[in-house]
C-alpha cells in the first residue's frame, strides 16, 4: 500500500499513457489504470464500485460526456432536417466560390461554423465534405489542401463554440464566463490556427495540385443540389434552419445575460434539438429516435469520462499529484509564473493525445496546486489549459487529423504532419510571448 504523498501514485497515469500510445482502447486503458491504482492504494472492490457509482456518475466530466452525447444528437437532427446543408449552401452563395482563395475561405468558414455549433470536428466535416468538395475541387483545390482546411478550421471552430466540450470544460475548471474564455484563450488561439491553416494551404497548393489532384468524378457535382429539392421540402428546410439559428442565438444571449455557466449548455442543446426537429416536421418520436441515433456512436466517450474520475481519485489518494507539485515547485519558484505556465504547457503538449476534455482536467489536477501557490491569473491559466490539451491533436497524427484526411479523400499524411508541427510551434510561441507580460 502506497502512503501519500508519493510519486508512486503516478504509476496509474503512466500505465494509462503507455497503453494509449500503444493504441489500446481508451476504456480498456483507463480500466487497467483504475485496477492498478486500486491495488496500489490498498482499496477493495467495494470502494472501487462506490467511487465509480458515486463519484464517476456525479462528477463534472460525466456531465461533459452527456453534453457530447447531446451534441451528437443535435448534429444528427440538423443533418436530417437539412439545416446543416442549408448553412453550408448559404456560406457558398455568400462567398461565391470561383477562385482558390475563395474556395479556401468558404471551406474554412463552413467547417469552423458547423464545428462551433455542433461541438464536433468529425461531425462538422462529415456534413461539409460532400457538399463542398465538388465545388472547391472545380475551383482549383487539391485533396491535400482540403484535408488541411478541414483539420485546422474545425479545430479552431471547436475552440469558440458556446457549448463545445473544451469550452464548457474550461469554464468549469477556471470559473470564467464564456466571453472570458473566448477573449483570453479560445479566440486568440483560433485566430492563429485560422491564419496558419490558410497560410500553409497557400504554400502547398501549387505542388499538391500536381501530386494530389481530385479525380474527375469529384468534379461532377453535388449529392443533391439545392435547386433539385422539392419546393415544399425546401420551404420546410428553410423554416427549420431559421428555427435552429434563432433558438441557438437567443439561448446563448439569454445564457450570457443570466450567467448560466457551463451547466446551462445541456438546456441549449436539448431546446435547439426539439425546436429544430419540430420546425423540420419531425414527430416527437422521430426527434427522439434521431437524437439517440446521433448520440449512439459517442457512447464510448461517456463511459470513458465516467471512469476518469475513479482514475484520478486513486492517483490523488496516493498523493501522486501532490508529490509532483513538491518536485516541480523548487524549479519554478525562481522563474515565477511565466516558467510555471510554459513548463506545464510544454509537458502537456508533449504528453498523450487523448480526449481533450480529460486532458484538460488531468492537467488542471496536476498543476493547480502550483498555480495557486504562485498566484497565476485564471486568464492566463485558461490559455495554458487550452493549448496544453488541444495541441497534441496537431503535434501527433491522431484520429482528428486522419479523419479530416479521409473526409477530404486525401492520402497526403506528410503535409498533415508538417502542418500540425507548424501550428504547434506558432501557438507555443504565442503563449511564451503572452506570459512574458505577466
Amino acid at each position: 500500500m502506497i502512503h501519500s504523498p508519493s510519486l508512486w501514485g503516478l504509476v496509474p497515469l503512466i500505465i494509462f499513457i503507455v497503453l494509449i500510445l500503444r493504441k489500446s482502447n481508451p476504456i480498456a486503458a483507463i480500466s487497467a489504470a483504475i485496477i492498478v491504482g486500486a491495488v496500489m492504494s490498498g482499496s477493495g472492490l467495494m470502494e472501487v464500485a462506490k467511487v465509480i457509482g458515486k463519484n464517476g456518475l456525479t462528477d463534472f466530466i460525466a456531465y461533459i460526456g452527456l453534453v457530447i452525447l447531446a451534441g451528437g444528437g443535435l448534429g444528427k437532427i440538423a443533418e436530417k432536417t437539412g439545416v446543416a446543408r442549408n448553412i453550408v449552401y448559404f456560406i457558398m452563395n455568400k462567398v461565391g466560390i470561383n477562385t482558390p482563395n475563395k474556395a479556401m475561405i468558404s471551406t474554412m468558414i463552413a467547417s469552423s461554423l458547423l464545428a462551433a455549433l455542433l461541438g464536433t470536428l468529425a461531425g462538422a466535416n462529415a456534413i461539409v465534405a460532400p457538399v463542398l468538395i465538388p465545388v472547391v475541387a472545380a475551383a482549383g483545390l487539391s485533396s491535400s489542401v482540403v484535408a488541411i482546411l478541414f483539420h485546422g478550421a474545425a479545430a479552431a471552430g471547436v475552440l469558440i463554440g458556446p457549448f463545445t466540450p473544451p469550452v464548457v470544460t474550461l469554464m468549469e475548471l477556471t470559473g470564467l464566463t464564456y466571453p472570458q474564455v473566448l477573449l483570453y484563450a479560445g479566440l486568440p488561439v483560433a485566430v492563429i490556427i485560422w491564419l496558419c491553416t490558410f497560410g500553409y494551404s497557400k504554400i502547398i497548393l501549387k505542388k499538391s495540385l500536381i501530386e494530389h489532384p481530385y479525380p474527375e468524378e469529384d468534379l461532377s457535382g453535388f449529392n443533391q443540389k439545392e435547386s433539385e429539392m422539392e419546393p415544399k421540402q425546401k420551404k420546410i428546410t428553410t423554416q427549420a434552419t431559421v428555427a435552429f439559428s434563432v433558438t441557438l442565438i437567443a439561448s446563448i444571449i439569454y445564457g450570457i445575460m443570466i450567467k448560466g455557466g457551463s451547466t446551462y449548455t445541456i438546456g441549449i442543446i436539448l431546446l435547439t434539438a426539439i425546436i429544430t426537429g419540430l420546425a423540420g416536421r419531425m414527430s416527437p418520436n422521430q426527434i427522439a429516435d434521431t437524437f439517440v441515433e446521433g448520440a449512439k456512436p459517442l457512447l464510448w466517450i461517456f463511459i470513458q469520462f465516467v471512469l476518469f474520475t475513479p482514475f484520478i481519485y486513486f492517483t490523488e489518494k496516493m498523493g501522486g499529484f501532490e508529490a509532483l507539485k513538491n518536485l516541480l515547485l523548487p524549479y519554478v519558484e525562481n522563474g515565477g509564473q511565466a516558467t510555471m505556465v510554459i513548463l506545464s504547457t510544454i509537458v502537456n503538449i508533449a504528453g498523450i493525445p487523448g480526449a481533450a476534455v480529460a486532458h484538460s482536467i488531468l492537467m488542471h489536477k496536476m498543476f493547480i496546486p502550483t498555480v495557486t501557490d504562485l498566484h497565476v491569473p485564471m486568464s492566463v491559466w485558461v490559455l495554458a489549459l487550452l493549448v496544453g490539451s488541444q495541441m497534441p491533436f496537431f503535434l501527433y497524427p491522431t484520429g482528428d487529423a486522419l479523419g479530416a484526411m479521409g473526409l477530404a479523400r486525401s492520402k497526403d499524411l506528410k503535409n498533415v504532419i508538417i502542418f500540425g508541427v507548424f501550428v504547434t510551434i506558432i501557438v507555443v510561441l504565442f503563449i511564451v510571448i503572452r506570459v512574458l507580460f505577466l
